[in-house]
């Protein structure tokens, strides 16, 4: 009996103890949740902060950005201590109530790592970019603001991607605060990615940026002016040339010297860049550039030079009269012989579209050789890093500037970056558009060209396109005493090109024709990218078109659920006057596009349209359109 009234004791206290030790653990775990409470304020308070230093930055105001970066990191740690304590460990624990809190520990670790990006990039912009900024000098580059800068990329890219993981992290499968959360989460993600994505890029390049300028061993380089008036399907005419030399981030400039050269000019054989279709027999350094991408036509520069001069080169930067020109917009006006002080808005008009100016020719190559060292001088002059960084790669982006390493690790960076000068490699449907001028003239100055892509797109995912290449020669009236020689001569006004339109893959032409005359339906090989020639010469003030019409076997991707995306990639060359390009896409019976986005409208039922006026870029376009009534409008 004794032992059976201790068994009842036992039964009667335990429960009352249980539920004080609940009690009192759930009294402590409320105290430590009101830090909770003001999580999501501190939260959305970094979040403003972090996007008003962003601006801060862009309009040049340092100390403003630092402000809010370190109100951004206040913030940040509010929400990390609140969320990362003991109180949050206990939390966490609890059916139900664990899941949201162990999402909001994620949101808290990526905005962490975002404040803490920020804080580097805060901290390395003035010797970049700010008044007194140190990366760049005389001619030089800075070693040791160099490596600053690297290392600043590298912790930046490193944060944004554990950022990108915690964000990856936050589940969407809870309801009511565990859906607000995956909202945020989503919010986060689209400035987040791609912001890692670039960083991923650009800390590729940085990393190989020692070797680039010489910091690990000397380096020679080929600089090539390109004058857009004179194209090549990769860019404009590789006119002006001269060796620059790079020792410990000290740049040398070379003699520069003109193609017409009678030493550079004359035709001769070099090793072809194996597989190049437009290397046939005998060139010259101003006709080595016929490939569209810079790693051939580079490549073709260089065994050229060398066998003309003998002297071997590392790479080649390629850059243009309009990527000097933006990059004037930010180091200011440059005084160049015959015009004097010329600047931004001015600079590409008189060097290459006022040929009648030039009392002869030797002026006019005069004048080349004069601006050759701009580009050096401007890039490697103090001050505005960023702003001329950002300038090349825009310029990059519109085809007026490419670099072409022969080092095979400082090619892979350069051409993550976007500087590589590159047709795509898409699978799927591709407009790339470029024309070579025949006549040696310096109309494509006035050339414009509009390009339209018709699409009608068949469930399996294939298509058929009608391209419509119309090409203006919107030059002046003639103005020598002589009659126009039609050719030969920088101051016809007659253009004479051959177009190279560049296809998708596995492409089969219907018809083709170009300026009313037929065509065959034939095409070339180009590492695997059909293309095709169409030769039109263009008498002053005139409009010729070209048509082609084929079949694409993979358009757009169909994955047997009743959708279609289609997909899109576009090359654009780099003129003076900008490409213009509309492309129309009509979806099977049945099929409408309920989400469009950004630069497609809807123009008809089942019918969608991408216009671009300017084509500076290089888009990737992508649409979805579906098939039932879920898909009206």
């Amino acid at each position: 009996m004794p032992s059976s009234r201790r068994t009842s004791r036992r039964r009667l206290v335990r429960p009352a103890t249980v539920a004080g030790g609940l009690l009192l653990l759930l009294a402590a775990m409320a105290l430590m949740a009101i830090p909770f409470l003001k999580a999501p304020g501190h939260a959305e308070g970094a979040r403003t902060d972090l996007e008003a230093a962003r601006t801060y930055l862009a309009a040049g105001d340092v100390a403003s950005a630092e402000s809010s970066v370190e109100s951004a990191r206040r913030h940040a740690d509010q929400v990390q201590d609140a969320m990362q304590g003991i109180g949050g460990d206990l939390w966490s624990l609890v059916p139900v109530v664990g899941r949201p809190v162990a999402d909001v520990r994620h949101l808290g670790n990526a905005l962490d790592h975002l404040t803490t990006a920020a804080e580097v990039a805060v901290a390395t912009w003035p010797a970049v970019n700010g008044e007194r900024a140190t990366l760049f000098g005389d001619r030089s580059v800075d070693v040791a603001t160099l490596g600053r800068l690297v290392d600043a990329v590298d912790t930046a890219s490193v944060n944004l991607d554990a950022a990108q993981l915690e964000l990856g992290a936050v589940s969407d499968s809870a309801l009511g605060v565990g859906t607000r959360l995956a909202e945020a989460r989503d919010e986060a993600s689209t400035v987040v990615t791609p912001l890692a994505s670039g960083a991923r890029r650009a800390a590729s390049l940085t990393a190989v940026l020692p070797e680039l300028l010489g910091v690990e061993g000397d380096r020679t380089y080929l600089l090539a002016l390109l004058n857009p008036s004179e194209q090549r399907f990769s860019g404009g005419a590789p006119l002006t040339v001269a060796p620059m030399k790079v020792a410990d981030g000290r740049l040398t400039m070379g003699e520069a010297r003109d193609t017409s050269d009678p030493d550079l000019y004359r035709v001769g054989r070099w090793t072809k860049v194996e597989g190049n279709p437009f290397h046939d027999g005998k060139l010259r350094l101003s006709t080595a550039t016929y490939a569209p991408d810079w790693s051939v036509s580079g490549e073709e520069l260089l065994r050229g030079w060398a066998r003309r001069t003998g002297q071997e080169a590392d790479g080649l930067v390629a850059v243009d009269v309009v990527a000097l020109a933006d990059l004037l917009r930010i180091t200011g006006p440059v005084e160049a012989p015959i015009y004097g002080r010329l600047d931004a808005d001015t600079f590409t008009q008189k060097l290459v579209g006022d040929y009648d100016a030039f009392p002869d020719n030797e002026a006019r190559h005069d004048l080349n050789r004069a601006i050759v060292p701009v580009f050096a001088e401007r890039l490697f002059s103090p001050g505005r890093g960023i702003e001329k960084i950002t300038s090349l790669r825009d310029s990059a982006r519109a085809r007026h500037f490419a670099l072409w390493m022969r080092d095979a690790d400082v090619q892979a960076a350069v051409s993550d970056i976007g500087l590589a000068g590159e047709l795509s490699h898409t699978e799927h449907d591709y407009v790339a558009v470029f024309n070579q001028n025949t006549n040696r003239s310096k109309a494509d100055y006035w050339q414009r060209r509009a390009v339209r892509s018709d699409v009608r797109l068949r469930e399996d995912g294939s298509a058929t396109v009608r391209l419509t290449i119309s090409v203006h020669n919107d030059s002046p009236p003639y103005a020598q005493a002589f009659a126009d020689p039609r050719g030969g001569t920088s101051v016809t006004r007659w253009n004479g090109m051959t177009l190279g339109v560049f296809l998708p893959e596995g492409v089969e032409i219907a018809s083709a024709s170009a300026a009313g005359r037929a065509q065959g339906t034939d095409v070339f090989n180009y590492y695997g990218r059909p293309y095709k020639l169409l030769r039109m010469t263009l008498p002053p003030e005139a409009t010729r078109e070209a048509v082609l019409e084929y079949d694409v076997p993979a358009a757009a991707v169909a994955p047997g659920d009743g959708t279609l995306t289609y997909r899109l990639d576009v090359t654009p060359q780099g003129m003076v006057d900008p490409q213009e390009l509309s492309v129309t896409v009509r979806w099977p019976r049945g099929y409408d596009v309920a989400d469009l986005p950004e630069g497609w409208t809807r123009t008809g039922p089942g019918v969608t349209t991408y216009a671009d006026p300017d084509l500076v870029t290089q888009p990737r376009l992508s649409i979805t359109g579906s098939a039932g009534p879920a898909a009206a409008p």
